[in-house]
């Protein structure tokens, strides 16, 4: 596609997976859990944190420079492996916390994430030894790959962001059904993963727990739509991007569903470009949108009517890209295919330029170093134990 371009494709893939989740979604993450759970911010000794941000962050900036200059090699894996230690840690400072506090269904379902982000984490330490016993792009070592994936995505993100839309729930007037959305889709995380490793065509029983799993998701994502739904939205500012988000995850919720049927199964497996686009609705439009709206609902992040421009534009870019790869692989011709691809992630890159004046005050609270920002915006410093 680029014959000039100096990087090995592969590794720059790596570098951008990486990078998007340990230096944009995790930090966002934890600095929202912080500020949607103060009580939680305030039982864990400020040190913790700044350890986690700077764990969570060195790794993140030093895996977007390891991978697209040497792939899995050394240093690479060092600041991978720097990176599930901060996962590790996060949630062993939050699981002794938790135990202190009131339960509550937004603390349950993050709680719930940080276990399967600890769980995705054996996808990874089992690639290594396959490699080495020479088991590489083998079923096993796709399914570890996969693994990690979905309880990435569907576990550690989806309970994360839910349990910050339950905290949000419980404070303004509670939720009637959280619980049983929460035993719901914990109960189904774990047979979803079925439908990841259906491309190996297994006996028919793997389809069945999986999609019952699938099943289970989708009645959830109903009681959750039953409790959001009597919200007040006239009066809930920037609305729109929850509403986009809540979109995203229900197409997301169907899909898994179709994808318990072989022979969506086998046309999802047989082409790459559905595997991206679903990663993508999941990543910019479920959890990146739903960030956006609860950082701006917190006053971490202001969108004025210049700004808003630029995330109208982001908006296009990323549609555009997800019915591209749609067309894709459905074998449409598209003229032009790789520039109208090139072009549409321009357009995400320009509009986040264009939002470049409230994305500074993300930035300066994401960036290093953290621990400093986590006493000015996240934790009143009166409150933080030393």
């Amino acid at each position: 596609m680029l014959p000039l371009f100096p990087l090995a494709y592969k590794n720059v893939l790596h570098g951008h997976s990486h990078f998007a989740f340990g230096g944009w979604v995790m930090p966002i993450l934890l600095a929202l859990i912080l500020k949607s759970f103060p009580q939680l911010a305030t039982q864990v000794a400020y040190p913790h944190w700044r350890n986690i941000s700077v764990l969570l962050l060195a790794s993140a900036y030093g895996m977007v420079l390891a991978f697209p200059l040497q792939g899995y090699a050394p240093m690479a894996i060092f600041f991978a492996t720097l990176s599930i230690v901060a996962g590790y840690y996060l949630a062993w400072v939050v699981w002794r916390a938790v135990r202190q506090l009131p339960p509550g269904t937004g603390l349950r379902f993050v709680s719930a994430g940080l276990f399967y982000l600890t769980l995705a984490s054996i996808g990874p330490f089992i690639t290594g030894p396959l490699t080495a016993m020479g088991l590489q792009y083998t079923p096993f070592y796709y399914n570890a790959i996969y693994g990690y994936l979905h309880f990435t995505y569907n576990g550690w993100f989806t309970f994360a962001v839910l349990g910050l839309l339950y905290q949000y729930l419980e404070s303004n007037g509670g939720s009637k059904y959280g619980v049983l959305v929460y035993p719901l889709m914990h109960a189904a995380c774990v047979p979803t993963y079925l439908l990841s490793v259906l491309w190996n065509k297994p006996a028919p029983v793997f389809y069945v727990i999986g999609g019952l799993g699938a099943l289970l998701q989708v009645a959830a994502t109903g009681l959750l739509l039953a409790d959001v739904l009597p919200l007040q939205w006239a009066a809930r500012k920037g609305r729109w991007l929850l509403v986009l988000s809540l979109l995203a995850f229900v197409l997301k919720q169907v899909l898994q569903l179709a994808s318990a049927f072989p022979t969506v199964a086998e046309m999802a497996a047989a082409n790459r470009s559905f595997v991206i686009s679903y990663l993508h609705l999941v990543l910019l439009g479920f959890v990146s949108l739903f960030m956006l709206w609860a950082m701006q609902r917190k006053g971490l992040l202001r969108l004025e009517k210049e700004s808003r421009k630029g995330l109208y534009v982001f908006l296009v870019g990323f549609t555009t890209t997800e019915l591209l790869l749609v067309a894709a692989g459905f074998h449409f011709i598209v003229p032009c295919f790789v520039a109208a691809l090139l072009f549409a992630a321009a357009l995400m890159l320009g509009g986040l330029l264009w939002m470049t004046g409230p994305l500074l005050q993300v930035l300066a609270w994401a960036g290093t170093p953290l621990h400093r920002v986590f006493v000015r915006y996240i934790a009143a410093p009166g409150q933080i134990r030393t």
